[in-house]
């Protein structure tokens, strides 16, 4: 129980607002790459690619952050 507590302190104080600190700077970070971008194919596609991963890293994140009630559910505890 209290392993249990110390986890989800740490992350609901630290990782999760860590998380979406990072999700705000790469969506900052993308729109800039593509409004620098200028039409130049190379550019137009590091943007797109930026915008892929944050997008990956964002469900990536959800899940990680949900999984320890996903699998009580699963597993009917």
């Amino acid at each position: 129980m209290i392993i249990e507590t110390v986890i989800n302190n740490v992350l609901s104080m630290v990782v999760w607002p860590t998380f979406v600190g990072a999700v705000v700077v790469m969506t900052i970070y993308a729109g800039f790459l593509f409004l620098s971008s200028a039409g130049d194919p190379t550019k137009l596609s590091k943007a797109k690619m930026a915008v892929l991963w944050t997008v990956v890293g964002i469900i990536t994140g959800v899940l990680a952050y949900s999984a320890l009630n996903i699998l009580k559910k699963v597993l009917g505890e």
